[in-house]
């Protein structure tokens, strides 16, 4: 059905419906305009669906107690491999003896259904299988916890400590090699420190090794053990020398 215009003075034509609104005082709304449906009969939008949380979860990290660890596996011929990244796709960086002591910081990482642990040795640095290792125990002196075997060294100056049960070896860059009788090993139980003594006639030796991360080191990666030593020969001024430790695996079990 057509439209109905009126003809106003001004010669332009108006809808019906805003001429009725003029005279009512109302707003009217354009012809053109739906009316809305109620609300009980507007259409109901879906709910948008909620986003899936990421199935790749990152990596859990949690720490074990710092130190010397081993591979569990001690059968002749056994290999540790070390991995560039705690996955078995990254590369293996070396495969190590099974009597290797190593060093850890204590770091693990869940990645899938594998755990993993951060270990070093000398300047390697990777990750192993967590199940493969287990703490190193010392074979130590009495009423310690320093193994009866065991080496300490520095690089400012170069130097080096090396001792067993009987014997302590003194080195220097500049030559100097030195041999004293082991004259006693003490714990310090308040410090996790042992104060270990050589002398003899001429040379006398301590060296307190702490139980903890060695900070005397070039080293990026994380070394177990510090040393601190104090040598006095006769006629000459004491000399003080820091470094770290090295395990040895004879001094292990």
């Amino acid at each position: 059905m057509a439209s109905v215009f009126v003809k106003i003075t001004s010669r332009h034509y108006l809808p019906s419906a805003y001429v009725l609104a003029l005279f009512i005082g109302m707003p009217a709304s354009p012809v053109s305009a739906q009316s809305e449906p109620p609300a009980n009969q507007q259409e109901t939008q879906a709910p948008r669906a909620k986003e899936s949380p990421d199935e790749t979860a990152a990596p859990q990290l949690r720490h074990v107690s710092p130190g010397y660890y081993r591979q569990v596996d001690q059968s002749l011929g056994a290999q540790l491999p070390i991995y560039d990244d705690a996955s078995t796709d990254a590369a293996v960086i070396v495969q190590l003896p099974g009597d290797t002591i190593l060093n850890s910081d204590g770091e693990e990482k869940e990645a899938g259904d594998i755990l993993w642990q951060k270990v070093s040795l000398g300047e390697i640095e990777g990750w192993v299988h967590a199940d493969k290792l287990t703490p190193a125990k010392p074979i130590p002196f009495a009423g310690t916890d320093l193994p009866v075997l065991g080496v300490c060294g520095g690089t400012e100056p170069s130097w080096s400590i090396e001792w067993n049960s009987n014997t302590v070896t003194y080195s220097n860059i500049a030559g100097l090699l030195h041999r004293a009788p082991l004259k006693a090993v003490e714990s310090k139980k308040d410090e996790s420190a042992t104060l270990l003594t050589a002398e003899d006639e001429t040379f006398n030796l301590k060296m307190t090794i702490t139980a903890k991360q060695c900070t005397y080191t070039p080293l990026d990666s994380f070394v177990w053990g510090e040393a601190v030593a104090t040598i006095t020969q006769t006629g000459q001024k004491p000399v003080e020398l820091k470094g770290c430790c090295r395990p040895v695996s004879d001094g292990y079990h």
